[in-house]
């Protein structure tokens, strides 16, 4: 019995050693590459790493992966035969990266995983002046034409810039159309080749604005307005409640109101007026700063007078059901009130259009 258990002990371990000599194996001449360094300007550069099937089977590469999109990966996809070689071509896009870089590939194949690398240095492109300026009105070149002001606290005012210059040979003369009257910005000139910035400024104390808000104007050069390619002005006004103590949050109003209205139904050749009912359940008088809709069918009045503690004020709107598309809508009214923690509240309209 002994003999018998030692034989095939023998005989499993034969198998094994056998199974073991069939297995395929990759080998790379090389499993890194440096490009040294090169302009930008080069855009793709590629590398090939060549390798061998040293096994005793077929070798077949599953799945080759870069470890960002910048490099993209090709490989041998036909089973590549026992001393037989194949590929792996990595290439790097440069353009719009310029510095060091390194960048793994991973090879997946039925003899495991390998790991290859890739590393350079791009040089940067000289910058034109229609890349560091790509915006052109005439002569004059800007740097953007979107102004973030982001949140501005009233009584405050804020300021934000473009850069922008004279790319002709002769003076410009900037001025500006549609400048809303809490916005100031300064006409300018320029020499030829002159740099300058275009200095705008929001003051929430004049403006009369409450919440987001998005304003365009017209450029004016030499008399020339641009009225296809506006300045764009976006920001947010809100009230800055982190100064308040807390017996003054405590005695602050309350806005009470629900977040999610239904419409009801609503015919495109009609137009139909609603009202919401705003309670105050706070201790001081509610202040409606303002009401803003996505849409553009509709129209809101805001409650002109403070609803005082434990009463009701109502917003009214009115619907226009033209241009509407049919079926059931949701449509977001923006609410900003002095109610210091829901200064900014939004309310979902449900509706369907028939």
């Amino acid at each position: 019995m002994k003999r018998v258990f030692m034989s095939l002990m023998m005989l499993l371990a034969g198998f094994a050693v056998t199974f073991a000599e069939d297995l395929p194996e990759i080998t790379f001449e090389t499993i890194t590459h440096d490009f040294g360094t090169f302009p930008e300007e080069n855009g793709k550069v590629s590398c090939v790493f060549e390798f061998t099937n040293t096994g005793k089977a077929d070798l077949v590469l599953q799945k080759v992966r870069a470890s960002c999109g910048c490099t993209t990966p090709e490989w041998t996809k036909e089973p590549v035969k026992p001393g037989e070689k194949g590929v792996v071509k990595a290439t790097y896009n440069a353009t719009g990266r310029p510095g060091s870089f390194s960048k793994t590939i991973t090879v997946t194949s039925n003899a495991g995983e390998k790991r290859l690398s890739i590393k350079g240095e791009v040089i940067p492109k000289a910058q034109k002046v229609e890349d560091k300026y790509p915006h052109e009105f005439g002569g004059l070149r800007m740097m953007k034409k979107n102004v973030y002001f982001n949140t501005i606290f009233y009584p405050e005012a804020k300021s934000e810039v473009i850069e922008v210059i004279n790319n002709s040979d002769k003076e410009v003369k900037v001025s500006f159309q549609g400048v809303p009257k809490y916005i100031n910005v300064t006409p300018l000139t320029l020499k030829a080749g002159e740099k300058g910035e275009l200095k705008f400024v929001m003051n929430t104390k004049d403006a009369g604005v409450w919440g987001s808000f998005k304003e365009s104007i017209n450029v004016v050069v030499d008399g020339k307005e641009y009225t296809e390619t506006p300045i764009n002005l976006y920001g947010n006004v809100a009230e800055n409640f982190s100064t308040m103590t807390a017996e003054e949050k405590a005695n602050a109003p309350v806005l009470s109101v629900g977040n999610s209205i239904s419409l009801g139904k609503i015919n495109t050749s009609t137009t139909k007026t609603y009202e919401i009912t705003v309670k105050n359940d706070g201790k001081s008088n509610l202040i409606i700063r303002a009401i803003n809709i996505d849409s553009k069918n509709a129209t809101v009045t805001v409650p002109s007078k403070a609803i005082k503690p434990g009463k009701t004020g109502a917003i009214r709107f009115k619907l226009n059901g033209n241009g509407l598309k049919i079926g059931k809508f949701t449509q977001r009214m923006t609410v900003v009130s002095n109610d210091p923690n829901r200064s900014v509240f939004v309310i979902n309209l449900n509706g369907e259009v028939e």
